[in-house]
């Protein structure tokens, strides 16, 4: 075993250009671990960055302009939108939430009524059990809408705070848009020398990381739109936030779709009940989905990311249960970063 484990390290780490990138992951994540909270704007800035980048080269080959006008003209347009969804967007969103929480416990009400009116004496499920179930699903309710309360007022209370990163996430995005390359050039000093396979895999990873954003973020607005158009042109209650959350789920492929189809179906079927709208709510909901991921998908992420289903899962459970929500929105490029570097990790020849 020791014989093993000795051959296994002197074929994968007696490499200088190994050890540096074993070294640079491990440092990494470490302080990604550590520190999640700390630079978790600057986490932010870096995926928006990444995704306007792909923006200021298109310009750049299109309008045929330098890369300084180019960055300048992407970030006002990026400015301007930020401004329009800060102040007219996330309004409404909220709106729509707190009356959707607020709506909950009705819900929970006509479910049970429904579930006791269908109820067999026979079966083998006490209708004590049944009471106490949607009794716990008031009380977590209640929960819900306290804490959306408190968030309220815990923001509130650091607003101060919530007004610098507003103003530095935009800073740092267009320093790394303008400054790219002195920036790539600052860091680089900070590393080994022996980074030819460092650079080979940072070459591989920025392109398919930077493929994998600005396709997401483009998945999530024709989800989202399309979402809309749908509810809105049914009717269906809290049409734009139940829309949000649909482009929202694209985020967590498979899981995410799921959870976003049980608020869709309660809500739908406690307006209409089983008529012809909410089949058309329903039937029309999981057509976007499968048109997104039959369809939208193989478009837009050919090239981007080409990791088996099973490998998508087990990344959001572990990194999932490592960072949190974050680690929940970041698994996919992270399995892309572990995917990239098994890739072009040196194998040894027999």
């Amino acid at each position: 075993m020791l014989n093993y484990l000795k051959q296994w390290y002197e074929e994968n780490f007696t490499d200088p250009n190994q050890v540096s990138l074993a070294l640079i992951v491990i440092f990494s994540v470490l302080i990604t671990y550590i520190l999640i909270q700390t630079i978790s704007p600057i986490l932010v800035a870096v995926v928006l960055a990444y995704m306007l980048e792909g923006l200021v080269q298109n310009l750049m080959k299109t309008a045929h302009i330098v890369r300084n006008i180019s960055v300048i003209v992407v970030f006002l347009i990026f400015l301007i939108l930020s401004v329009i969804t800060l102040f007219m967007l996330i309004p409404l969103l909220l709106d729509q939430l707190t009356l959707f929480v607020k709506s909950l416990p009705e819900i929970f009400d006509k479910s049970k009524n429904l579930i006791l009116g269908m109820y067999d004496q026979n079966e083998y499920i006490p209708k004590d059990y049944i009471d106490s179930l949607f009794l716990g699903l008031q009380g977590e309710t209640s929960k819900l809408g306290n804490s959306i309360f408190a968030f309220s007022l815990a923001s509130a209370g650091g607003l101060f705070a919530i007004i610098v990163y507003t103003i530095l996430v935009p800073i740092m995005i267009f320093f790394m848009l303008f400054d790219k390359d002195a920036i790539n050039g600052w860091i680089s000093k900070f590393f080994p020398k022996k980074l030819e396979l460092t650079q080979k895999a940072y070459s591989e990873l920025n392109l398919k990381i930077g493929n994998y954003i600005r396709c997401k973020f483009i998945e999530i607005i024709i989800v989202w739109v399309a979402s809309f158009i749908l509810f809105i042109s049914l009717g269906l209650n809290y049409s734009l936030l139940l829309s949000f959350l649909c482009g929202v789920s694209v985020i967590i492929p498979y899981v995410g779709m799921i959870a976003v189809t049980i608020p869709i179906v309660l809500v739908a079927y406690f307006q209409w009940g089983i008529a012809s709208e909410f089949w058309y709510v329903v039937i029309g909901h999981l057509l976007i989905q499968a048109i997104d991921g039959n369809v939208v998908v193989p478009i837009l992420f050919s090239d981007a990311v080409n990791i088996h289903p099973f490998a998508i899962l087990l990344s959001i459970l572990f990194f999932g249960s490592v960072w949190g929500i974050w680690g929940v929105f970041f698994a996919i490029p992270l399995a892309v970063l572990i995917n990239t570097i098994l890739n072009v990790w040196p194998r040894a020849t027999t």
